[in-house]
């Protein structure tokens, strides 16, 4: 409060020891020394080559068209991890080694539907010599044949499972890797009971990242497909997919957007991100948002002109915590004060009456 106190003692002191021409028109006439002690400090606009909509939290997630799950034929028991979390596998790579008891009664029926096949292609093959040699009537055949038919199908149903699976002796088999890629969302251990056709983990196929983003329900219709995003590094990612489903319990939509390559992110971490829209025809500028300030019930910024500051008329299009995009008569290039705007508003109001 003291501090506050002495700062207001000081600002009037100053204002009091201003030239009588500082209050003669909206140009506030300023020395350097005064700048200074009042404490205003000015920055240069820069081009708006977007229009900033909101700046808002995003998850760093892999390119979900990217993502291969990994699955296992028959339920059983991890007996043994081949990767490591975030390995770089290739196709056809073993994963894990899986002891089944389903595995292994499919390839003993396996190997009996064999041996009853090769026991009914005995017969018929008999039968149809005996019936060659016309000892037999040709309607023996039936029953062989139909027999014949019924044990292949028996070895089709014990074959089809077990095509994609690589034995690893007696009741073990082998899981491979189904692509080139890189091994995520991995929680298993050793001994750990597995389900048939339920997903182990996660195979990405590409290093590719998207960034997942919260927007909100008053941003939704503002936004689309090819508009852009800003990250902490400066570079900027393409949205590529725009939900219109509010969610009632966030009361935002989910956003997919591009992360450029080499941003330094990683899968599942947090960041910031702008949203932006492509600037349209007219002319605007990107200032601090600490520049903007209400003055005689407008929006305004301080341009700083030789000798002083000039209060301008500002339309914002589009602002977050850091920046606004702004159009009105500045041009990008022109210097506008970013602190010390309450002694300029004052000096400014002081001047006009």
């Amino acid at each position: 409060m003291r501090t506050k106190l002495f700062s207001l003692v000081i600002s009037t002191a100053i204002l009091a020891s201003l030239p009588m021409g500082a209050f003669a028109s909206e140009m506030v006439s300023l020395t350097d020394q005064q700048i200074s002690r009042l404490g205003i400090t000015a920055q240069a606009s820069q081009p708006a080559g977007d229009i900033s909509l909101a700046n808002v939290p995003a998850k760093i997630i892999p390119v979900r068209t990217s993502m291969k799950a990994i699955t296992i034929p028959f339920d059983g028991v991890l007996t043994k991890i081949h990767v490591l979390p975030s390995q770089k596998i290739t196709i056809g790579q073993t994963l894990f080694t899986i002891s089944s008891r389903d595995y292994l009664e499919v390839k003993i029926g396996l190997e009996a539907a064999k041996g009853e096949l090769e026991v009914a292609n005995t017969a018929l093959s008999q039968q149809q010599k005996l019936v060659d040699a016309g000892l037999a009537a040709g309607t023996t055949l039936l029953p062989l044949k139909a027999t014949v038919m019924r044990a292949r199908a028996m070895v089709d149903e014990h074959r089809t499972p077990l095509q994609t699976v690589h034995g690893a002796g007696h009741s073990q088999y082998f899981v491979k890797a189904p692509a080139n890629g890189r091994i995520e969302d991995f929680n298993l251990q050793v001994g750990q009971s597995v389900e048939p056709m339920v997903a182990v983990s996660a195979l990405y196929t590409s290093e590719d990242l998207w960034a997942e983003v919260q927007v909100p329900a008053d941003l939704v219709g503002q936004i689309h497909v090819g508009d852009s995003i800003g990250f902490d590094d400066g570079s900027r990612g393409e949205i590529v997919s725009t939900a219109r489903l509010i969610d009632p319990k966030t009361k935002s939509a989910l956003l997919i957007a591009k992360v450029p390559a080499g941003s330094g992110l990683n899968p599942g971490q947090l960041t910031q991100v702008n949203i932006s829209k492509s600037r349209p025809a007219n002319n605007m500028v990107r200032v601090p948002s600490s520049a903007i300030i209400r003055l005689n019930g407008t929006t305004s910024v301080f341009q700083q002109i030789n000798g002083g500051f000039t209060p301008i008329d500002v339309e914002i299009k589009g602002r977050t915590r850091g920046f606004a995009t702004i159009t009105g008569d500045l041009r990008a290039g022109d210097v506008v004060a970013v602190s010390g705007l309450t002694e300029l508003k004052a000096i400014s109001l002081e001047g006009a009456e």
